[in-house]
Formats: C-alpha cells, structure tokens, sequence
C-alpha cells in the first residue's frame, strides 16, 4: 500500500500536465442558464437577440452554441486577445460566472433556420464539403462538420444557419489578415481566408446560412 502511495505521488510530481488538467477541471465554472439569462437581457440582448437569433445579420446567432466556444470568445474579449472595442465592453462587464451563465443560456435557445440562397448552393457547398484542392484549402467540413454543428472539444464553432452577413465579415477579416487572438484555431483560420476569393467568400457564407434547410 505505501508503495502504491509513492509511486502515485511520483507520478504526480513528474507529470506537472496531470496537475495541471485537474486544477483545470476542479476550477471549471458550472453555468446556470437561469442565471445567464439574466445577464443576456441586461447586456447582450440588444444585438444578439433574447434568445440568441440576432435579427441583424451583422452580429452572429449564438442560440445553439457550444457553452465552451462561447466562454473561449467571451474571455479573449475580455483579456483583449480578441481585438473588438464593443465586446471588450460588454465582456468587461461579466465575471467569470455570469460568462459560464450566459453561455450555458445560449447554448440551450434554438437557433432560426436560416434561409437558402439557391444561386450560391453549388459553389458553396462545393467548397464547404470538398475544398479547394488546387490551392491547398481544406473543406470547411474536415473542422465544422458535414451539418457545421461544430465540435465543443476543440472550440470549433457551430455555423449552421448563421447569418451570412457575418460568416462573409469574418472571412473577409481573414483574408485581410485579421487575426482572431491566439486560440488554437488562429493561424490556420487566417490560412484558410488568405486563399479565398470575394467570390468564393460570398458563396460559403449564403451555404453556410442555409446549411440547416431544405434547399
């Protein structure tokens, strides 16, 4: 039995990551969406909808978020990774329980269906599903998902029925070389905008929005 404990706290001395993810896990705020959505009324409300279906295409939908892409967002606002001078403020304006809060309230809202634009469907989905291997840029779909549901694990985010206004703002930022803080996904996001075309942006961003609809 002593030696069982030895070997254990060796382990554990020699492993700082083992301590590491348990102090992650043991500090890991729980949200409460009852809570949240208080906080969403007096504060995010405004531009993203009580139920997180923003009605201006110009801020994004985040009814059906993953909880942990929308903390990840809300602390780079919040330490100024992510560079916006609105949401700096807002974030500012929450501690870290009430961002677990507001999470946990969006992730549970249903998100709208967006609406399909037939015109851009096939270019769209060309690109989402397959591509562009001519000049090296990966599917959306090998990080998104074939229905772009996203993957909380890795902070990808869900786009399914997000406003194309939005997703073709974003990527038009990448391809300028707007870079989204240091998250894990930073570089290759930039990768990815810097090798499309206007054309190519407008086309992803009408699939994207109707990716969660019957064409």
């Amino acid at each position: 039995m002593k030696r069982s404990m030895r070997a254990m706290l060796v382990l554990l001395v020699a492993s700082p990551l083992v301590v590491s993810v348990a102090a992650h896990s043991a500090d890991k705020l729980v949200g409460n969406a009852e809570a949240g959505q208080s906080e969403v009324m007096m504060v995010c409300a405004a531009c993203h909808g009580a139920d997180g279906n923003s009605t201006n295409p110009q801020y994004p939908k985040l009814a059906g978020q993953s909880p942990e892409y929308i903390e990840h967002q809300l602390e780079s606002f919040h330490s100024g990774k992510r560079a916006n001078s609105i949401m700096a403020g807002m974030a500012a304006m929450l501690s870290p329980q009430q961002i677990a809060d507001v999470a946990a309230y969006f992730s549970q809202q249903k998100e709208a269906p967006g609406e399909v634009d037939k015109d851009q469907v096939a270019l769209g989905k060309s690109i989402y599903e397959q591509g562009v291997p001519a000049v090296g840029l990966p599917a959306c779909a090998s990080c998104h998902g074939a229905r772009g549901l996203g993957d909380a694990a890795k902070l990808v985010p869900r786009i399914a029925g997000q406003h194309a206004e939005y997703v073709e703002q974003v990527l038009t930022g990448w391809h300028n070389g707007q870079a989204w803080g240091d998250g894990p996904h930073a570089k290759l996001a930039l990768s990815v905008g810097q090798k499309l075309t206007v054309a190519q942006i407008h086309a992803i961003a009408a699939y994207v929005q109707g990716l969660n609809a019957s064409p």
